[in-house]
């Protein structure tokens, strides 16, 4: 349930003006952008007109994965679509695929997911989560984000509160990190009602300049009246 959206940018400098509107004819066409928006992992696709030459058209997409747009792009080539394109423009396109430009430290951006992962609504958290990513729980017991998902979302689940109460360490080599917090979470399950403080390990990953947590752990619940976990 990973946010991992992927952005592409695309310039097309056309022949005159006589392409361009040709080309505008067939992405207004059932054949054209009506196909792209409802292709599978598709988000958004926009066209802008150059204000200092109007025979460049930039087109903006935005796809849930690298994989989505890879599969609508070898449709457009097996349909013909980009044998048809390559008559109208004057030179090749310029693609480009652009990745989110965030103004703060690594450390900085890993506090924020972990704060979101200590939301009330799991949700939140899993914002941040890789669609490979599996979360261990007290048992052993291992979970996949589908399956995290239907747990908290059962009718036998209910959350109070979640908090959390500290980051304990923190340590980012590269393009991984892993960081443990303490969390203070109030819920009822099954009728039953739980008060517990857990320690929790993330193991995060940059993937397309943004981190995804690619693996977590919880520990063991205690008492709120217990001393809270010592990092001394």
């Amino acid at each position: 349930m990973s946010n991992n959206n992927h952005t592409v940018k695309a310039t097309f400098k056309f022949k005159d003006q006589h392409s361009k509107e040709r080309f505008i004819d067939f992405c207004n066409s059932d054949k054209g952008l009506s196909i792209t928006r409802g292709w599978d992992g598709c988000i958004s696709i926009d066209c802008y007109e150059k204000h200092d030459d109007q025979l460049a058209v930039i087109i903006w997409q935005k796809w849930k994965s690298a994989a989505n747009h890879e599969s609508y792009v070898k449709f457009r080539h097996e349909d013909g679509s980009f044998d048809f394109l390559g008559e109208l423009i004057s030179c090749p396109p310029e693609i480009s695929t652009l990745h989110p430009l965030v103004f703060k430290s690594d450390k900085q951006q890993i506090e924020d997911i972990i704060k979101d992962m200590c939301n009330k609504d799991h949700t939140v958290g899993m914002q941040h989560t890789s669609d490979d990513c599996i979360f261990i729980r007290p048992t052993g017991n291992p979970l996949n984000m589908e399956q995290w998902d239907g747990m908290m979302k059962n009718e036998d689940v209910s959350v109070e509160s979640n908090k959390l109460v500290s980051i304990n360490k923190m340590e980012v080599h590269g393009d991984m990190a892993f960081v443990v917090y303490t969390n203070h979470g109030k819920f009822n399950y099954k009728g039953a009602e739980n008060d517990d403080i857990a320690v929790l390990t993330s193991v995060l990953r940059r993937v397309g300049g943004r981190w995804v947590v690619v693996h977590g752990h919880r520990s063991t619940g205690r008492s709120p009246a217990d001393p809270l976990p010592s990092f001394d």
